[in-house]
């Protein structure tokens, strides 16, 4: 009888069977019978457990999947690979890669990229801690960094931008201070450029000195033009206090969406006059699936009016109201009936356990023991405004939702770069640590690339409307990369979950080296 072979689809592969016909005289009908011949690989059948009965090793391969795509997609290899030799450009990309899976390779990153399909792709790439310090000083101390950022501008078709003023802390471990009450002078200061339409990360701009407020919005257009964008929109995470700031910024013709304090004389009357219908229906949103209470405002500033949006976040109101009763329960039970000698200065005594609560606690001494308690009208005027933040924008109409974006992926992008700094922050050598520090904002700033392109195929692929980014990756880390000797590879079976998150992004799972 005839003898074919068929092709059949299991679980996302492939698979090759031989398909023989026969006359079946029982039933008088004709049958078939099949011979599995292997799975179907560049049109050639592969009998994978004969080939491989013991594999020769399993890579790390599925949460690599988006980054990979990622490269692909915005050519950063041929982007940084004429700038850079073959190698650093491997490095780059490998570092990039790390701080966005595994910050803790960084102590051994040969180890690290062995196990993973990385050393498929990049076969006979040797990286230690040495080769990445060598190449974090050729980044810190010349100009490539800003050649590549013209280089991924120029593979983009809008000619508009907008700029996140980041703060990066120069201390190691830092801790969650409001900025306006620390001084600067422990900051790195990076201007970060977006592109408008692709909405990623498409250069960044470091500061050779602290700004001052005053000059913020001169840098951010001095960038716009290195960086040969048309315009530029500012969006600031500092919270300007200063009046004469905001002046500035008004009338200089840049578009600009700041954060500002409630208790400044510009919006403290318009909030007190606001608060009452604050919490009204009518001003509910939802934003990220939080719900908040959005109330938009004029104010005039000189000869203009200045619009922006009082936000309410009950949550946040919560948090900030849980956080100081903790805080000040533990003061309490530290201070209370704590001994007074005669040498002891009971005021110097309540200033080294409350710190900044201090002036929500009274005391006196009696019988040789400290007694506290708290000042209730103080922690009332103090979270009064608790949950409340203010937006305003100056030379464009932005929608709330706009301004809350922005400004929300200011904060997150800070916090990233962060992160990145401190975790990648080991030298071999203390020599030249700075230059090294400012390679390492390359490093970070293509990370952050990846990552925000990662999030936007989620996003227009409608997977964030039924899952978070956290748990796409966690089914996709499931994935696994199989070595079978001589050169060929398989990857591990996907389950309906993994198979329709490739499905909705049109990412093959096949390895692709």
């Amino acid at each position: 009888m005839k003898t074919t072979t068929r092709v059949k689809k299991i679980n996302g592969h492939d698979y090759l069977y031989e398909i023989t016909y026969y006359y079946d005289k029982e039933t008088r009908r004709t049958r078939q019978k099949s011979r599995y011949l292997g799975k179907y690989v560049d049109g050639k059948p592969v009998r994978v457990r004969e080939k491989a009965k013991n594999p020769e090793r399993v890579y790390v391969y599925g949460e690599l999947i988006p980054y990979l795509n990622a490269i692909r997609s915005l050519e950063l290899h041929e982007i940084l690979g004429t700038h850079l030799t073959e190698h650093e450009a491997r490095i780059s990309l490998t570092l990039a890669i790390i701080a966005l899976t595994c910050p803790d390779a960084i102590y051994n990153p040969g180890a690290w990229f062995d196990g993973t399909a990385l050393s498929r792709i990049y076969p006979g790439l040797k990286i230690s801690s040495q080769t990445v310090s060598k190449l974090l000083k050729k980044l810190g101390e010349t100009g490539l960094p800003m050649d590549i950022c013209r280089s991924c501008i120029s593979k983009q078709e809008s000619g508009d931008s907008r700029v996140y003023d980041l703060m990066i802390s120069k201390r190691r471990h830092s801790t969650s201070v409001r900025r306006q009450q620390v001084n600067t002078q422990f900051f790195d200061q990076i201007s970060l450029y977006y592109d408008w339409s692709m909405s990623v990360p498409a250069a960044y701009f470091p500061h050779p000195k602290n700004l001052t407020a005053t000059r913020l919005v001169k840098n951010a257009v001095a960038g716009m033009h290195i960086f040969h964008y048309r315009s530029t929109t500012l969006i600031s995470g500092r919270e300007f206090n200063s009046s004469m700031n905001i002046y500035g910024l008004i009338f200089s013709g840049t578009p600009f969406v700041i954060p500002i304090n409630p208790d400044n004389e510009l919006v403290r009357e318009e909030i007190k006059r606001r608060r009452s219908e604050l919490m009204h229906p009518k001003n509910l949103k939802i934003f990220h699936g939080e719900t908040l209470f959005v109330v938009p405002i004029s104010i005039p500033v000189e000869s203009v009016q200045m619009h922006g949006y009082v936000c309410y976040s009950p949550r946040q109101d919560e948090e900030e109201r849980n956080e100081y009763n903790e805080d000040l329960e533990l003061i309490l039970d530290s201070l209370h009936n704590t001994p007074i000698y005669k040498w002891t200065d009971p005021a110097a005594a309540v200033h080294d356990i409350a710190g900044r609560y201090e002036p929500f606690i009274q005391w006196k001494v009696e019988e040789g023991r400290l007694h506290v308690s708290i000042k209730q009208k103080a922690v009332s005027r103090q979270l009064r405004d608790g949950g409340i933040s203010v937006i305003l924008y100056g030379g464009g109409d932005f929608q709330w939702d706009q301004c809350m974006q922005w400004t929300s992926e200011q904060k997150e992008d800070e916090l990233f770069f962060g992160t990145v700094i401190s975790s990648l922050q080991i030298y071999p050598h203390t020599v030249d640590a700075d230059m090294i520090r400012q390679g390492l904002f390359f490093i970070a700033y293509i990370s952050l690339m990846l990552k925000r392109w990662v999030e936007r195929q989620f996003e227009s692929a409608g997977l964030l409307s039924v899952s978070s980014v956290q748990k796409i990756m966690i089914d996709l880390a499931k994935i696994r990369l199989i070595g079978l000797g001589n050169d060929r590879t398989v990857v591990t079976g996907l389950h309906s979950r993994q198979h329709d998150i490739l499905e909705c992004l049109k990412w093959p799972a096949d390895f692709q080296a």
